[in-house]
């Protein structure tokens, strides 16, 4: 007797678990001729320029360099300086998920940074970086999806379709993005740039094709000394777009973008006018990488006996993403900043965030980060100082009750402050996204044998049988049990196919002859 099994194979990438690490970075710094001897340090900052990211073996190495700015005021000067200079980083994380995989995705931020002065020309600096890392890693399974099979073997099989959502491509480009940035007429020219500030944020994605689409917009935040030896800053949100290459996708796939910075270069002047001090020109160095979910239904067997012989049947297993909800809330956050002094202008203003901690109410996420905000200000008598608060932002966002919740923040572009009598009030917004998954755990038939040559012995089984339909059961279940099928049981008690059981109700069961 014949039996031939159709089986479809799923293609897809999973993710490995998170590895996150802490790495320390220090060293001693000469300060160059050029620059005057350090009377006071102000503040200190840095950008993390990611070089390269590799894995050999279970482990993942990664490589890059900060760029820190110290900001100072000099011996027998007024006013301020700066001092820039690269820290390189090597660090690597172990994790046997990092074997045999495809791509690694990698975000490195600043935990903290500072500088303290050995002397007015030699500095300190040690910097904690937060490596966070997840592997990407091609997978397949094969579930057999119908059964060809003649009438006398008796078999009946279970099907069943789940509606996934699988990451089906990923890909990563290095490009470059430059512009200009003007300052306004109406402010001083720029003599020396003394810090920059820079964060990416991705506004917009789109597939065709193999085409992948991405728009975002960088902010960028410049602090400089004038002509006239005051301290000014200029800041602009730039545009940006890109195209990336993929296997071709359905449109309506849902893409993940991440972008590192690997790189910034600036100068005073324009293109057209090198000595036009009113603007800066700007160039940026990004790494972006990127991953493609598309929803697909897959139909498998997930069980399948004979009315007539013993079956053996091969199961396996498989951990997969189904339903999938986005929420997006923006908290505005309001925060009065003590500074223990008449504050008489603030030079720049920062601010940056935690990872978000997400914890579960029933149906119910809360989003829960610290916001690190740094304030560069002159005091009455025109004294640089810096401020530096943790301000607690949170929010709720409805989420299924089963599903796994991750959340990211990201700083919402409109930070403002102003001078009152007590300090310095300070206003931003913090974008929360929220991504509740529903993850589904699939046991699928892979193969399967049926013993012929011993047909079920069911001499002793009654003809008819009356039951007691229970909740806690299906139909599958009971025609399995007393080696009838579905569809005879519907017939026997004059139901369709759409016609449900209800608990307690009486069911006729003949033998299946």
């Amino acid at each position: 007797m014949e039996l031939e099994l159709k089986k479809e194979t799923l293609h897809f990438y999973e993710f490995s678990t998170v590895s996150t690490a802490v790495h320390e970075e220090s060293t001693e710094t000469i300060v160059p001729d050029y620059c005057p001897d350090i009377a006071r340090i102000i503040d200190t900052d840095g950008k993390v320029f990611l070089r390269s990211k590799d894995i050999q073996g279970d482990k993942a190495i990664v490589t890059g360099a900060v760029k820190v700015t110290v900001l100072f005021t000099p011996e027998g000067e007024n006013g301020i300086r700066n001092l820039e200079f690269a820290l390189p980083f090597n660090a690597s994380l172990s994790n046997h998920e990092f074997e045999n995989c495809q791509s690694l995705f990698a975000k490195v931020c600043i935990q903290s940074i500072e500088t303290k002065s050995l002397n007015p020309r030699k500095i300190f600096t040690k910097v904690l970086l937060t490596i966070r890392l997840q592997s990407l890693r091609g997978t397949s399974v094969e579930l057999c999806s119908d059964i060809q099979v003649e009438e006398e073997l008796g078999v009946a099989q279970l099907l069943r379709t789940e509606e996934l959502n699988l990451i089906r491509a990923y890909t990563d480009k290095d490009f470059a993005f430059t512009d200009e940035i003007a300052i306004p007429s109406a402010k001083d020219p720029v003599l020396e740039i003394l810090s920059s500030n820079i964060s990416t944020s991705v506004q917009e994605t789109k597939v065709f094709g193999t085409k992948l689409i991405v728009k975002g917009v960088l902010l960028v935040e410049f602090l400089y000394r004038t002509e006239q030896q005051s301290v000014s800053s200029a800041s602009s949100e730039l545009p940006f777009s890109q195209i990336m290459e993929i296997s071709e996708m359905p449109e309506n796939a849902a893409t993940t973008v991440m972008i590192q910075i690997s790189g910034m270069d600036y100068h005073i002047g324009g293109d057209e006018n090198p000595d036009d001090r009113h603007k800066i020109t700007l160039a940026v160095y990004l790494h972006a990488q990127a991953y493609v979910r598309c929803q697909i239904p897959f139909q498998y067997i997930c069980d399948v006996y004979s009315t007539m012989y013993d079956v053996k049947q091969t199961m396996a297993g498989l951990q997969c993403t189904g339903k999938i909800d986005r929420v997006q809330k923006r908290q505005s956050v309001r925060q009065m900043i003590e500074v223990g002094v008449v504050p008489s202008s603030v030079l720049s203003a920062s601010v940056t965030f935690d990872e978000v901690n997400v914890s579960r109410e029933e149906q119910v996420a809360v989003l829960q980060t610290m916001a690190h905000v740094k304030i560069l200000f002159l005091d009455e008598g025109n004294v640089p100082l810096v401020a530096e608060r943790q301000v607690e932002c949170s929010c709720k966002a409805e989420v299924p009750a089963d599903s796994a919740c991750t959340a990211q923040v990201h700083y919402g572009g409109d930070l403002s402050t102003s001078i009152s009598a007590s300090g310095i009030e300070v206003r931003f917004s913090a974008d929360f996204t929220a991504e509740a998954s529903e993850r589904k755990q699939l046991l699928g038939l892979t193969d399967m044998t049926i013993d012929t040559d011993t047909p079920k012995d069911t001499s002793q089984l009654p003809s008819i049988v009356l039951k007691v339909f229970d909740e806690d059961e299906s139909l599958w279940d009971i025609a399995k049990r007393y080696s009838t099928t579905v569809e005879v049981i519907r017939a026997a008690n004059d139901m369709t196919e759409e016609c449900a059981c209800n608990a307690g109700q009486m069911l006729l069961i003949p033998r299946k002859r």
